[in-house]
């Protein structure tokens, strides 16, 4: 483990989503890591890295194309042993400064309750703001995300990993709702920040008939919106 007073911020990427997510969890258990994001594409590692400037990165690319970050190559076959030595050389400067791009703590903060779908009521009710200081919040935000609702800037948390949850094991067969076809195409619609227009017209469907799948895709994860939905599908893996 790192000889330091703070957790080293780590941003992981793989070109192979379900390597990426095994990496950043196990590094997620270690003592002394934290893994600010996670990306399968040199954009959206570039976007993570802007978002939430990290240590170090581990990932599955040349040094020069995460300029300003130290790398630590991921090899899937030199084992989590290797990485994590690797990881122990690896010597901390200053924490990066928040720019112009990046998320605050405090604006991470706001971005997780929005993203579990709650109303900017809620959401101020929870942090002891005003409404109006979290829908300023929310404004920010959303810049700096390039999206324009919070169904869009919950797909872009589930796709980069901004918000990540300790791991308290595996989640239970029987509690895992069984999906129709139609409804994991509408979840994937979701995860791509797409509204229920945009769904309708790129699954050649009627939007009633994508509401009304939708109710049941919502019954079916104990959810009430979008940004709920995909809250709970990241939870329960089903989003692939």
């Amino acid at each position: 483990m790192p000889n330091c007073v703070r957790s080293t911020r780590i941003a992981v990427h793989s070109w192979d989503l379900l390597t990426t997510d095994a990496v950043a969890t196990w590094l997620d258990a270690l003592p002394g890591y934290l893994v600010v994001g996670t990306a399968c594409t040199l954009d959206d590692l570039l976007l993570l890295c802007r978002l939430r400037p990290p240590d170090v990165v581990v990932g599955q690319l040349s040094p020069e194309l995460v300029p300003g970050f130290p790398l630590v190559p991921l090899c899937p076959t030199c084992g989590l042993a290797a990485l994590r030595a690797s990881l122990e050389h690896v010597v901390l400067g200053p924490l990066h400064r928040v720019g112009p791009g990046a998320l605050t703590d405090r604006e991470m903060e706001v971005l997780a309750y929005v993203c579990s779908g709650l109303s900017a009521v809620l959401v101020a009710s929870a942090l002891r703001l005003s409404p109006h200081t979290v829908v300023n919040y929310k404004r920010r935000i959303f810049a700096k995300l390039g999206v324009q609702s919070r169904v869009q800037a919950a797909a872009v948390v589930a796709r980069l990993g901004l918000v990540r949850t300790p791991c308290s094991g595996v989640v239970a067969h029987e509690n895992v709702p069984t999906l129709t076809h139609r409804e994991h195409d509408i979840l994937a619609s979701i995860a791509r920040g797409e509204s229920v227009r945009q769904t309708a017209s790129a699954l050649g469907i009627a939007v009633k008939t994508v509401e009304s799948e939708q109710r049941q895709l919502f019954f079916k994860l104990r959810v009430h919106n979008r940004a709920q939905a995909l809250a709970e599908a990241q939870r329960l893996g089903l989003l692939t």
